[in-house]
């Protein structure tokens, strides 16, 4: 009986989201959503608006698309798994802000002139090694504004990210036969940098959690989801590159005003060189070539012999003091990697996410050169590494590929991360206001409106503090 019960209501529900049958008895509510449809389409919104360079263009056109997703029911159901992982989200950026304060207050004085959070001045008056901390631009997920975010690549991730956060959030939506107003296309200018899905904020907000909780962790949830299935993919694409064999140490970059770059102004040293021994003794890794520096003082004469198209020659060079330690020599060559290190590098990246996960969020430098040193020497994809490897199946395509596989991975994932913070009217704001509004008989809107208001406020300082915090240290 049961069972037949619920195959009728699932083909009433089909027919209900096809508009092949009005609601009656229990469905008044979904009645409503259809007569609050009803009601905003009186007065549609223009077709097409423009805003501070933002030209958002709207049509219905897609909205069959989204009821015929719809119509397959895990979509539904998949809301709840989304809805779990937006929370675990939350949680994640809430920690990762707090800890991260926590580290910039309490942390020793090294620490904080290695990550940019303390004067340079007193950096280097305690010999300690200091960077400095990217621009604010950096915040903001925009190729073109962001310095480290490559146009073509950063737009394709973009696109990815926000075409399956906003049709998740309506596909849902039309799962649980609430009304979409329109979809859409964002552009920037003529740079199509996104899409939208038009949703009746207010009946989403008349609904229980279980369902508008579902609907606002569906943008945040997909893209986690889509994040996750583009780094496996990528880390199975690394994991099958073929390292080019050589023996010495390969130059990938020269620092400028070094000593190296003397040689290099003389065209004795060019990146793509491969320095085979030092003061007669051979030199088959980096370690090789570090250990042989260690015993040398600035201002000393070393020996290289430099391999360039297969011929072995000997040029001096006169060192110069390395600037994590003034005692030792230093020659100036940036990315110097051998044959082993390639396979080490290669294996790091793509078998020891359990153990390094950190190094799948390295950027890859690719419009500002050696602006991460460390990107460059532990990416296999960095522009400094990717001429080193190979791909057996892919060929040449491995390099794009892999970018791309990259940004839809790092720009979904930051997208994700922040629409759940819990910060009206971002998806876990929304989210979190809903659920205060119907928590019990005795909370009203304006109270639900209240606490919302406090955690709102709460995670805004706390995004001062992660982003200005450190900088503001780094001027005391």
């Amino acid at each position: 009986m049961s069972t037949n019960n619920s195959n009728s209501s699932d083909e009433a529900d089909d027919r209900i989201l096809r508009g092949d049958l009005m609601p009656t008895g229990n469905e008044h509510e979904e009645s409503r959503a259809h007569e609050g449809s009803k009601e905003s389409d009186e007065k549609p919104a223009k077709s097409v608006t423009f805003s501070y360079g933002i030209i958002m263009v709207r049509t219905k056109k897609l909205l069959s698309m989204l009821d015929s997703l719809a119509k397959y029911k895990i979509f539904a159901r998949l809301g709840w798994i989304m809805l779990g992982i937006t929370i675990a989200a939350a949680a994640f950026m809430i920690w990762l802000m707090v800890d991260s304060t926590y580290l910039v207050l309490s942390s020793s004085l090294a620490f904080r002139c290695a990550i940019g959070a303390a004067p340079a001045s007193l950096c280097h008056q305690e010999n300690l090694a200091t960077t400095s901390q990217p621009p604010l631009q950096a915040v903001l997920l925009l190729p073109g504004l962001n310095p480290y975010i490559p146009i073509l690549y950063g737009i394709i991730g973009i696109v990815v990210a926000v075409v399956i956060h906003e049709g998740t959030h309506g596909v849902i939506a039309r799962s649980l036969h609430l009304p979409v107003k329109s979809t859409g296309v964002l552009f920037l200018l003529i740079i199509p940098i996104g899409a939208f899905v038009e949703l009746d904020d207010k009946l989403v907000m008349q609904r229980r959690f279980r369902d508008s909780g579902r609907i606002m962790a569906g943008g945040p949830g997909s893209n986690i989801i889509v994040a996750t299935v583009a780094l496996i993919l990528l880390l199975l694409l690394v994991g099958g590159l073929v390292p080019q064999h050589f023996d010495g140490v390969y130059v990938s970059a020269i620092v400028p005003g070094s000593p190296a770059a003397q040689l290099h102004d003389s065209g004795a040293l060019n990146a793509g060189d491969l320095i085979v021994a030092a003061n007669g003794t051979t030199v088959h890794s980096q370690s090789d070539l570090a250990r042989i520096l260690s015993k040398t003082r600035p201002n000393e004469t070393l020996i290289l012999t430099i391999q360039n198209s297969g011929q072995d020659k000997q040029y001096s060079i006169k060192l110069g003091a390395n600037p994590n330690n003034n005692t030792v020599g230093f020659i100036g060559i940036a990315g110097a990697v051998s044959n082993s290190d390639l396979v080490a590098i290669r294996n790091s990246y793509a078998y020891g996410f359990a153990t390094h996960p950190s190094l799948s969020t390295f950027v890859p430098y690719l419009i500002v050169p050696g602006l991460f040193p460390s990107a460059d020497t532990s990416v296999p994809f960095s522009s400094t590494l990717s001429p080193l490897y190979t791909s057996p199946t892919l060929g040449s395509a491995w390099y794009p590929i892999s970018l791309t596989l990259f940004w839809i991975w790092f720009i979904n994932a930051n997208l994700a991360f922040f629409n759940a913070i819990p910060l009206y009217p971002l998806d876990g704001g929304q989210a979190l206001l809903n659920f205060f509004t119907h928590f019990g008989r005795k909370w009203v809107e304006d109270r639900a409106k209240l606490l919302t208001g406090i955690s709102s406020a709460v995670m805004f300082l706390l995004i001062l503090s992660y982003i200005f915090l450190p900088r503001l240290l780094a001027l005391a």
